[in-house]
């Protein structure tokens, strides 16, 4: 799960919402006031979700802009306000907010990563079983080292512009000729 954090100008504000959350069992790491604190706590945990009201120093857009890849913001526009920009890590919510709206939106945005780790430590992990077995299979035909192969996958890999897993897993299947 992702760190929660919440960024308003106005500290009872932050603290209700931060109720919210907690009775939708989401932990709040901590409130700030300014969009530089927000920033300060970004380049030490770049992947987490800020929820945004009106902040002291800074508009939540341009936040939005300056925050690291991976930081989504989630932002309380006051009523009747209309969103003015579009960012791939900014969501926008009406006030008054629906409460399980709120919750949901930061709910998703926290475990969005937790099933991007999990996708990528399965796909490195099958990528690296393919990688050892081909080398294995080379080492074993030609006699050669681990890094020899390993550098033969690289090298065709660079020559051909295909992936070394698309390599590996030619020379498993027996399609594609070592030497």
């Amino acid at each position: 799960m992702r760190n929660i954090i919440i960024a308003s100008a106005n500290r009872r504000s932050a603290e209700r919402i931060k109720n919210l959350l907690q009775s939708g069992k989401l932990f709040v790491n901590n409130i700030f006031s300014s969009g530089s604190e927000v920033l300060s706590y970004a380049s030490i945990h770049p992947d987490s979700v800020a929820v945004c009201g009106k902040l002291s120093d800074m508009s939540s857009v341009y936040l939005a802009q300056l925050l690291p890849s991976g930081f989504d913001l989630v932002v309380l526009l006051p009523s009747g306000e209309a969103q003015t920009a579009y960012f791939s890590n900014m969501v926008t919510l009406n006030m008054p907010v629906n409460i399980s709206d709120l919750i949901d939106t930061v709910g998703f945005l926290a475990r969005s990563t937790d099933q991007k780790q999990s996708a990528h430590a399965a796909a490195d992990s099958e990528s690296d079983r393919l990688l050892t077995a081909a080398k294995r299979i080379m080492m074993d035909r030609h006699h050669i080292s681990e890094r020899e192969a390993h550098a033969f996958l690289r090298h065709r890999s660079m020559e051909t512009g295909r992936k070394m897993t698309d390599i590996a897993l030619m020379i498993i299947e027996g399609t594609y000729e070592i030497y």
